[in-house]
Order: C-alpha cells, then structure tokens, then sequence
C-alpha cells in the first residue's frame, strides 16, 4: 500500500511515502477585502501582491481556493465561522494570534503620518508631536490601538469612521490635519481621489511592529498538515526570489 487516507474536519488527505500532502475534494474559501495593492477588485477581477501570492500557493499545495471579496469585519467574522475558510491580508496581532492559524509573512510595508504639502505649518518631527494635531481614521482599524498609544483620543483629536472615504474627503478640505498611510497603499487610495504623490508630504513614522505584518490567516479547524505545507511553499518562493516578481506587478518606483 503507497499510504494512508486520513479523514479530518471533513478534509480528506492522503499521506505519501515520499512525505507530499494531497488533498482532495474540500475547498478552501478566501475571504480577502478592498486593500490595494495587497488584495483588490479591479474591473471584476481579484488580483493583489498578496492575493496573487496566495493564489499561487494554493495552486502549489494543490487545494482548489475560491476567493470572495468582502467588507472587511463582514470576511474577518467569516473567516472564523467557516472552518474551511482564509483571510487575506490579515495583521498578525497579539489579540488575533490564537484565533486563525497563520502563513506568512507576506508582503507589506512601513507606516506613516502624512499632511498636505500646502499644510507648511503641520510639521511633527517625532511621535511625540503628532498628537498635537488631529488625525482621521477608520472605526476599528488595526492601527487604532498604536494612536491611542502616541497620544490621540477619541473624539477629541482622533476622529473616526466608517469608510476612508469620509475622512480622505475631509482631509482633502483641510478640515483634518494628518491621515495614516503605508508607504504601498496610500499612492492607491490617492489614485482614487485623482490625486498622486505630489499632493502629501510623508512625516513621521508610525512603528507597526505589533501588527506583526501581512499574513494569511486560516481558520483553527484547517489542518494543521495544510498550514504547514502553504508555509513551506511560501519559504521557497523566497528563495527563489518570486516574492518580488508579485511586488513589482503593482508597485513601481
């Protein structure tokens, strides 16, 4: 007999002598939201530095992945109900980290407080200065807790919404001062307003180290043969230096 099936959490895995997992039948669901360049619809069509990468690992574990993208609090409460399901692009947090099974790290980038370039007289030159200012930013984000850290309050000089296109808008209009952007993303989000880099003046750095970078988190009751095999996978597109090829489709210098 070549090897032996095993049936887990309604995965059917057949284990190889040659030590390769196989695994048939299950799909996985990858909940991923609107958060270019990492993960993002464009024209109908999921795509993304992270997606991609996700998308390629599935393919190299051979498990069929099919991608729905959501709100953002609507895949991460999926992602935990579902126990065949993943979430991408998802910071791996203290409070987070037992409640998803983890591959990664994957791709994401430094954190700043910006202004506008005609805003001369908002100037921060350490984190102690940034809270004398006020600062827009979506309810619940993952950077939420690192603000207060730095000195904002709620309602006071930390103002919070739903979307960030409220508080882009406002900036826009000179009615908030400083808004919090990935060095990655934000160019994106400024595409969306008909604006580009020229626009904003990058300040003082926010440190994420907390967040613990971009991954793939997966639900608890995947097996854990499946998680260690995408991570397996990831560490040799590392090493054969594909990581950058999925970098350099959506981010030009």
């Amino acid at each position: 007999m070549n090897g032996a099936i095993f049936i887990r959490n309604g995965f059917a895995c057949l284990l190889l002598l040659c030590g390769q997992f196989a695994y048939a039948v299950q799909t996985l669901t990858i909940y991923t939201e609107q958060f270019p360049p990492y993960n993002f619809s464009n024209k109908g069509q999921l795509q993304g530095i992270n997606l991609d990468i996700t998308r390629t690992l599935c393919e190299r574990v051979k498990v069929e992945c099919q991608f729905e993208l959501l709100p953002w609090a609507r895949a991460y409460q999926l992602a935990q109900n579902n126990s065949a399901a993943g979430l991408v692009s998802t910071a791996r947090t203290v409070q987070r980290e037992t409640l998803f099974q983890w591959v990664g790290p994957l791709v994401s980038s430094r954190t700043f407080f910006y202004r506008l370039a005609t805003n001369k007289h908002i100037n921060p030159t350490d984190l102690n200065q940034v809270s004398a200012y006020s600062l827009g930013l979506v309810r619940g984000n993952v950077y939420e807790q690192l603000v207060y850290e730095v000195g904002f309050e709620a309602d006071k000089n930390l103002l919070q919404f739903s979307h960030h296109y409220e508080y882009m808008n406002l900036f826009f209009k000179n009615k908030i001062d400083l808004i919090l952007g990935s060095e990655y993303v934000l160019d994106y989000q400024l595409q969306q307003f008909g604006h580009g880099g020229k626009e904003v003046v990058k300040l003082v750095e926010l440190p994420v180290e907390k967040l613990g970078g971009n991954y793939l988190a997966f639900n608890k009751a995947v097996p854990k043969e499946i998680i260690a095999q995408f991570n397996v996978q990831l560490q040799r597109l590392r090493e054969e230096g594909e990581i950058d090829s999925f970098k350099n489709l959506y981010i030009h210098n």
